[in-house]
């Protein structure tokens, strides 16, 4: 089962140099409820996503924010969708 507290990055503040916070434009499918991200743009880059590594949402309020974990040629990023303004969000350099 599902534990939200037994995620890997409950721990780390969000003050980290890591943590961007960047406005993002991505390439999504919504497919049965869900929504899968398959490349962001970023920095004048596109970001194919090889593979979606983890996902989890969190409420912020009135907000339901879909976080998402993407390995990409480069690296590891973790993205945001937020279900209520509909915008993605690049929050961290994960590797």
């Amino acid at each position: 089962m599902f534990n939200p507290r037994a995620r890997w990055d409950r721990h780390m503040p969000y003050e980290n140099s890591d943590y961007l916070n960047e406005k993002i434009w991505v390439w999504a499918l919504f497919k049965a409820g869900k929504v899968l991200p398959k490349a962001f743009f970023w920095n004048n880059r596109l970001y194919r996503i090889k593979n979606i590594t983890y996902n989890w949402q969190a409420s912020q309020g009135q907000d339901l924010i879909s976080y998402f974990s993407v390995d990409t040629e480069t690296g590891i990023y973790q993205i945001s969708f937020s279900g209520r303004n509909l915008h993605w969000r690049l929050n961290k350099i994960i590797k």
